[in-house]
């Protein structure tokens, strides 16, 4: 049996040139590419809110689960001012609104969430380059569309 996998080359980061509150908007945003200023991203599902449901007749302790969390992302790359995303991404950290960030793989699904840029740094040493992180909260819901096989 051969391993099933999804390759990371052919995959595309973008960022919405502006705010964006929905994940579906209407018309479609302009995007700004980070393909070639990122170099790792991680996304960091949250967690939801316990709820105790126990009551003096429970046998043991009880819960639900409240509303779900997003999460975080984190981007790590290039610190290159003058590229448009990365541009787009000082501007969000400063205004704080919601920006639209999608991630298509190479097989052609999708994961859209609106985020808020939390902190942008870099990092530098002797003989290398300027390296970047910017941190995203998620927030609300994301969406994830498997592509047709």
């Amino acid at each position: 049996m051969a391993s099933e996998v999804l390759l990371v080359q052919g995959s595309t980061i973008k960022i919405s040139d502006g705010t964006v509150t929905e994940l579906t908007p209407s018309p479609e945003p302009t995007f700004f590419v980070l393909d070639c200023i990122g170099r790792e991203i991680t996304v960091t599902g949250g967690t939801s809110t316990e709820i105790d449901t126990t009551t003096f007749c429970s046998t043991a302790k009880e819960f639900k689960l409240g509303l779900p969390d997003s999460g975080t992302m984190s981007l790590s790359g290039h610190w290159v001012p003058g590229h448009a995303a990365f541009d787009e991404i000082t501007v969000a950290h400063s205004d704080k609104l919601t920006r639209l960030i999608e991630i298509e793989f190479e097989d052609g699904s999708t994961f859209r969430v609106l985020a808020i840029v939390q902190q942008r740094s870099f990092s530098m040493a002797v003989v290398g380059v300027v390296s970047a992180t910017f941190n995203f909260r998620l927030t609300g819901a994301t969406s994830e569309v498997t592509a047709s096989v």
